[in-house]
This record gives C-alpha cells, structure tokens and sequence, in this order.
C-alpha cells in the first residue's frame, strides 16, 4: 500500500511539472480553406463550425462565392520579447505574411497588420477569397513573421515556402 502511494504522489507531482512548464509560442498559424459552401452534415464538427463561421449571413449565391478561398489566422504573442523593441514607447507588433498563388507563382504578395505599442498578443486573420482566389488559383507557399522593433521575432512558413 505505502509503495502504491508514493508512486501516485510521484506521478502527480510529474503531472504538475509537466502542466506548468508549458511556453507560450510566439506565432501560430492555422490554416482552413473553403471549397464549397455547401455545409457539409457529414464532416467532423470543427470543419462544419469553420464553414458556418465563414458563412455566417450570407444570403445570396453571389455573397457564398465571396467567402470561397483560404483563410489564416495568425496568432501571436511577444510576452517576454519586449527587450527586442527600440523604442518601447513607439515600437508596436508587425505581423507580415507574404504568400504565392497558383497563377502568378512568382510573384510575391504581401500582406501586413501592425499593432500599436502597449499590446502584447493578438489574433490577426489574412484570407485570399473570392475572385482573387478563384480567378488567381489557391495559395502555394507562404510565410508569416512577427516582428518587433525591426527585428523578426518568430517565423511560421509553409512546406513549400523555401523551396
């Protein structure tokens, strides 16, 4: 009986640890892409609550074909990178995501989001829809950088981006 508790007291306190050693990334990309707007009953839960979050009040068949494309939430976090600004008082978060479609895979596009000083994490959503994703083709590579007093924090990128 003493052996059994002390290695559950040894498994819990391995499970504390564990939990309370987790870091925080400073940049997350996820990705969804919507190919129909048709909102499937049979797939998993998540994929049918991204559909209807990206559907949510359409109304016409003209409004549904904008919202096909792909959508990336860019998540990110400088909490412990202040030391990286400048200017604390002016230097804010740069989100930059740069990506290459089918049609045009030579030419980079450039999309950028800045963030005042003061604001540490935030969510920050890029998408390529409608006529730019149907006439323009799917995104083949990207890459996103955070970027805090001119120097680049953290990098996200996509197989395809380096090669």
């Amino acid at each position: 009986m003493r052996n059994w508790l002390s290695i559950l007291a040894i498994s819990l306190l391995g499970l504390l640890g564990i939990g309370c050693s987790s870091q925080v990334e400073p940049l997350k990309v996820d990705k969804f892409t919507l190919r129909n707007y048709k909102v499937e009953s049979r797939d998993t839960p998540m994929v049918r609550g991204d559909q209807q979050k990206r559907l949510y009040g359409v109304v016409t068949h003209k409004e549904r074909k904008a919202r096909l494309g792909q959508y990336y939430e860019v998540r990110w976090n400088i909490k412990g990178y202040e030391h990286f600004a400048n200017n604390p008082q002016q230097d804010g978060a740069l989100v930059i995501f740069r990506y290459r479609q089918a049609v045009s895979a030579s030419q980079l596009k450039l999309i950028t989001k800045q963030y005042p000083s003061g604001i540490t994490k935030g969510k920050v959503e890029f998408r390529v829809t409608g006529e730019e994703y149907i006439k323009k083709g799917r995104i083949l590579a990207w890459k996103a950088d955070l970027v805090l007093g001119g120097r680049v924090i953290e990098t996200k990128e996509s197989y395809l981006w380096g090669r």
